[in-house]
């Protein structure tokens, strides 16, 4: 995500890209952060969520609009849930009509295409290493 680093600084959403959830878990070298969208209490109904989102007309025609005032060019992303279409699979269709929906309204690149793989977007935390496991006993050394 384009702003991803600067969004954990300042406990902002990922700049236009609609969250994938209320409460996300962020991975880095420095450790793990869980992050809650601003002002959760008093806009958590008001928050239209990755994959609650029907298509993504709405989301291209919002970049379609910002581009307009913005002189580079804006990474935009679309999202599939493949469980949406007939027989779990995005169709060629589809995916020609956001490409011709990004072209129409402007949108300079599109960046992503996202597909929901049924996993969950959790993580959990990473143990600590215990005494031990860094023997070479077997010959191969943990990393």
């Amino acid at each position: 995500m384009p702003s991803e680093t600067s969004s954990q600084i300042s406990n902002a959403t990922n700049g236009i890209e609609p969250p994938r959830g209320h409460i996300s878990i962020k991975a880095s070298k420095d450790g793990i952060l869980r992050q809650v969208v601003p002002e959760y209490e008093r806009l958590k109904d008001n928050y239209e969520l990755l994959w609650e989102m029907p298509s993504n007309d709405g989301y291209l025609q919002l970049v379609g609009l910002m581009q307009k005032f913005i002189d580079q060019s804006i990474s935009a992303n679309t999202n599939y849930d493949p469980t949406r279409f007939p027989g779990g699979k995005v169709p060629m269709k589809q995916l020609l009509k956001d490409l011709l929906t990004t072209y129409k309204f402007g949108v300079k690149t599109l960046y992503y295409q996202n597909t929901r793989d049924g996993a969950e977007d959790a993580q959990e935390d990473l143990q600590p290493a215990k005494a031990g496991d860094d023997d070479c006993e077997s010959g191969a050394c943990k990393i």
